[in-house]
């Protein structure tokens, strides 16, 4: 993942603990839009780029929404420990895309957290915000996009020994859950260091 020239926190693992909100009653959603339909999610692409659409969509009719954090991320694998890195297998331009939602009458950003190797797995070190404009809250009663942004494919490090995870980003309330996850092509040349089934059927 692109780390955020906004702010950075070294190990600042108490700024996860904003995202560790139980029953939330909406959820942030990643979709590969074919149809600029907001209630209908593409979560898959043989392509190994793709424009993602954010959506907000409430589980509730008439849910008040205020504040919201999530993680951006996806399956990290460390590399050998004398590194002290990580390895994803997408990465975005939503870094420079601030203020990253398009959405009228909101406020946004992003923040990421320098972390020698991964939090978790899945994990993520950058957290995506977004809050109605001047606080307060609003209420939605059906489902929204926020904002867009491109996703990559990432293929292994130049780091030699880093190993390779699967091509998918995931929408993350906090570590090891996600609302769901988007994937982008397959890897090359038959480097496979897990499947990302065999991820979701660890941490479902």
């Amino acid at each position: 993942m692109k780390h955020c020239h906004c702010h950075v926190f070294l190990l600042c693992f108490s700024a996860l603990t904003l995202l560790a909100v139980p029953a939330l009653a909406y959820e942030i959603l990643l979709d590969i839009d074919t149809d600029n339909d907001p209630t209908t999610i593409n979560s898959f692409t043989s392509q190994t780029s793709a424009l993602v659409k954010v959506i907000l969509r409430p589980t509730t009719q008439g849910e008040t929404i205020g504040y919201v954090s999530f993680g951006l991320g996806g399956e990290c694998l460390d590399c050998p420990p004398d590194y002290g890195a990580q390895t994803y297998g997408t990465s975005t331009d939503v870094a420079g895309r601030q203020p990253w939602v398009t959405a009228p009458g909101f406020d946004s950003g992003m923040y990421c957290m320098m972390l020698f190797g991964c939090a978790s797995n899945p994990g993520f070190h950058c957290v995506l915000w977004f809050e109605p404009t001047g606080g307060g809250t609003i209420t939605l009663d059906q489902p929204i996009f926020l904002g867009e942004f491109n996703a990559y494919a990432v293929h292994p490090s130049l780091l030699e020994g880093c190993p390779q995870p699967a091509h998918n980003l995931m929408a993350m309330p906090d570590l090891r859950e996600y609302w769901n996850y988007i994937q982008l092509g397959v890897s090359v040349n038959g480097v496979e260091a897990s499947t990302w089934g065999q991820v979701k059927s660890i941490y479902r």
